[in-house]
């Protein structure tokens, strides 16, 4: 067929509802987009198809304000505008669903969908309302849960269906779906495209990008094809043949699309006989030298575990592995492959790649003591060996210079199987290497397998793609729930309608979905969180149970109230830097910042000033130590780690300066006296102004639109930016907020110790600190840091210090304990958050 090349914009109405004309960008040394005009028309389903750096990330980065074009113009609605940023392109009626669904996990679904266009009344969030507009555009997308569920909670289309209410919320005028299918299952795909399809008849325009041609071509009202940064052509979608949209991509004849040869086969190479592991049961199978051996199933069939446990990094439960004859028990990725595996994992950019790090270094990371010498690496031979891979691969742009996370997609993939092809590697897992990767690249993986076959390597080639597992294989098994449903010997056989009939179960069991593993996941998560929530309180109140049968005097009137003084002064502090890391902030500076500001109100006090002034000065020093720590993080862009640090070292001088290294003793300020040490009837004072203060943080965090927002950019920066929340201006209120409460924490500690210590204490209370706050974090339903948590933490642990001297325990053994207590109480949240994690094999 021969396709011409129309008019993009005649091709549309006379006023599309999104419209490029004439864009040009160019990026140092690279020309992106050159001349590109497309027209969406208002209503129909638009496909943006090409190849991985053909240019349409960076028109869809154009079209969302990310970029500025350096020519041509957008129209909307007929309207030229100019797009300068995310909320200026929603403003405009443009948003996007991303490929990976940027959400923040720990918030619920109302938080996220409105996350940046909160509504508010009398300055708290109008939470009913917001409910009732996420519910309303829930529904729209025939979403089967709530708004309250934890986003963490929901399965991978479950989330896709979030995203996209999301944005329906914003009233676009045009919506851009990026690779919306890329991690579903067919069953949940084609739910999407009911939800697409009642979107279009709604009204609703849509930009559609994939790299899935037949799901293009059953949906889309029409297609254009960009290649090289230029717009080859615009046409209706019942007009074109798959074979026409794979050339127009590829921009040549592509006879095979999949480049399957015959390779001499030989003996067994890798034999698993009753491999038992995490949701593996029994698994048998083969693999010869020179075999390319396809692991079909649908999505939760155990495929991916299968792979993992290999290579060691699922635990083994049962089962041999042999690899040339020889048993294969490895005990972690590193032992693997020294063994001779080689694993290019699902996730490229979390377990495949450093994306921090260039070309390079990717490549030649695995195998680099290839060209050391005495432990001296022989950079030239290196960079040598890594040109050849880009040249060998294909890989774009062609240098070995450029950041692994600046590539595309598809050339990343190349990248993650390149850094095998210099190695020992003997059995290679492929698993789900052509997902979201455009047809080019898919090609070049294909032969690479081929290659790899040839040189006699067993190739394991795991894909839910069950077409290119029907070409591109000798023999196939198919995998269901863990188990193999059947081992098909002739691949003429292996037809995707058989594969799909054995995934699916065809015998009358009922077909694996791809919620299974999300509803096992949902079955598990309340068990885990009951261990790690309920089980921290259950484990306070035993502490305390078992301090007051061994010392009774523990019960006392006189000494709970004492210990609830001792709890507040520790739990003021922790609550300063709960609020900083609530941002994604750090401060080590903490302890130190709050004795400096005890000095401070102390002198303020022996200068002749009242107690407002002393207040007032310890509050004020608080809040610009927290700006100061603030500029070095943002601004300068040092780690808050370090920045922070040498804040406590400043700060610590600075307080021996002020004191001269002498205490500053108070007395006869009872008025001043009444914040740490007064009583209202039976109750502390200093903890009745805890709980004041702790009401008054929760609301501001947990009721305003600047709470929420600290929470989203603390959890997730980038996907709280998709939303066109800034990380800079709420982690800067974080450091200042959370400043001001530890000066004023400063305050209370000078009051409760009628003075302030010359010693550097600031670690101790820093320890103490950081205890409460993670021991509070695994309180809360998402375990994230929420400061009621904290200030329950902070009594139990005065608790504990106490009972402990009352039991005859030295207070030299007291911070050894409090460490131990911080190390239990970081476990207990990353029980809650455990994943399987990076399986880079280095």
């Amino acid at each position: 067929m021969s396709i011409a090349s129309p008019d993009p914009v005649a091709a549309a109405p006379a006023r599309p509802a999104v419209e490029c004309r004439s864009i040009r960008k160019v990026f140092p040394g690279v020309t992106a987009l050159d001349d590109v005009s497309v027209a969406v028309a208002r209503g129909e389903i638009h496909a943006l198809l090409g190849q991985n750096g053909a240019g349409k990330s960076t028109l869809v980065k154009i079209l969302t304000g990310v970029y500025q074009p350096d020519a041509g113009r957008i129209l909307v609605d007929g309207a030229e505008v100019r797009l300068r940023d995310v909320r200026d392109a929603e403003a405009k009626g443009i948003a996007i669903v991303h490929q990976d669904q940027q959400l923040v996990a720990q918030l619920d679904v109302t938080g996220n969908a409105l996350l940046g266009n909160e509504i508010v009344r009398g300055g708290l969030l109008d939470r009913p309302a917001m409910r009732r507009r996420v519910q309303a555009a829930l529904d729209r997308v025939q979403a089967d849960f709530s708004p309250d569920v934890l986003v963490r909670d929901l399965s991978v289309a479950q989330r896709a269906q979030v995203a996209i209410a999301a944005a329906l919320l914003r009233q676009p005028t045009a919506l851009i779906l990026d690779e919306p299918t890329a991690s579903l299952s067919d069953k949940e795909a084609e739910r999407l495209f009911e939800i697409v399809r009642a979107l279009r008849d709604d009204g609703v325009t849509i930009i559609y990008i994939s790299h899935y041609l037949d799901e293009v071509l059953s949906l889309v009202d029409r297609i254009s094809v960009l290649r090289d940064g230029r717009l080859v052509a615009t046409v209706p979608a019942g007009e074109i043949s798959r074979a026409d949209i794979v050339r127009m991509i590829v921009g040549r004849e592509v006879s095979q699309l999949y480049p399957k040869e015959s390779v001499p086969i030989g003996d067994a190479l890798l034999e698993v006989r009753g491999l038992e592991g995490p949701a593996l049961h029994g698994i048998d199978l083969t693999v010869r030298r020179g075999e390319i051996l396809g692991i079909a199933g649908l999505v939760g069939a155990g495929r991916s575990e299968l792979a993992l446990t290999l290579v060691g990094a699922l635990p083994r439960q049962g089962g041999t592995v042999s690899i040339g004859g020889r048993p294969s028990a490895p005990a972690g990725p590193r032992a693997a492959m020294a063994e001779g595996f080689a694993l290019i994992p699902e996730d490229r950019r979390q377990e495949g790649l450093v994306i921090d790090l260039p070309v390079r270094e990717n490549l030649t990371l695995p195998n680099v003591a290839r060209w050391a010498r005495f432990g001296l690496l022989d950079l030239g031979r290196e960079a040598a060996a890594a040109r050849e891979l880009v040249a060998r691969l294909g890989i774009q742009p062609p240098s070995i210079r450029t950041p692994a996370r600046n590539l595309s997609g598809g050339n990343q993939q190349k990248v993650v199987v390149g850094r095998w092809l210099t190695g020992d590697s003997r059995v290679f897992l492929f698993d789900e290497p052509t997902t979201g990767v455009d047809v080019g690249s898919k090609i070049e993986i294909y032969r690479q397998m081929v290659e790899l076959a040839r040189s006699g390597a067993a190739v394991i080639f795991i894909s839910s793609d069950f077409e290119e597992i029907s070409a591109m294989c000798d023999r196939t098994v198919v995998m269901r729930r863990g188990r193999i449903a059947g081992v098909i010997e002739d691949q003429a056989a292996a037809t995707p309608e058989a594969l799909l009939d054995w995934a699916s179960g065809s015998a009358g069991e009922a077909p694996a979905r791809a919620g299974d593993a999300a509803a096992k996941a949902a079955r598990q998560g309340p068990v885990a969180t009951i261990l790690s929530r309920w089980g921290t309180v259950a484990g306070m109140a035993l502490t305390v149970a078992v301090i007051a049968a061994l010392a009774p005097q523990f019960l006392a009137i006189g000494n709970i109230f004492d210990v609830l003084k001792q709890g507040s002064v520790l739990a003021f502090i922790a609550l300063g830097l709960t609020v900083v890391l609530i941002a994604g902030g750090f401060d080590m500076s903490a302890g130190a910042a709050s004795q400096f500001a005890a000095n401070v109100a102390a002198g303020t006090l022996l200068a002749g000033f009242g107690s407002a002034a002393a207040i007032a000065l310890g509050g004020v020093l608080g809040l610009a130590v927290g700006a100061v720590n603030a500029g070095l993080v943002l601004a300068l862009r040092i780690p808050a780690f370090v920045a922070t640090l040498g804040m406590m070292f400043v700060v610590m001088g600075a307080t021996l300066l002020y004191n001269g290294g002498q205490a500053l003793t108070l007395a006869n300020r009872p008025d001043f006296f009444f914040l740490g040490q007064g009583y209202v009837g039976p109750v502390p004072f200093v903890f009745i102004l805890l709980v004041a203060v702790t009401a008054a943080l929760h609301v501001l965090l947990k009721e305003t639109r600047l709470g929420l927002r600290m929470y989203a950019v603390g959890q997730n920066a980038a996907a709280a930016l998709l939303r066109g929340v800034g990380r800079t201006r709420y982690a800067f209120a974080s450091f200042a907020l959370g400043g001001l409460v530890l000066g004023l924490a400063g305050v209370v500690l000078a009051a409760y110790s009628y003075g302030a210590s010359a010693l550097a204490t600031g670690v101790d209370f820093l320890i103490s600190a950081l205890a409460a706050t993670f021991l509070g974090s695994t309180m809360s339903r998402a375990g994230e840091l929420n400061v009621v948590g904290t200030v329950v933490a902070a009594i139990f642990l005065a608790s504990l210090s106490n009972g402990l001297i009352l039991l005859g325990i030295s207070n030299q053994a007291l911070p050894g304990i409090q460490g131990m207590v911080l190390v239990l109480s970081v476990s207990l949240g990353l029980l809650r958050k455990r994943a399987i994690g990076q399986v880079l094999i280095f």
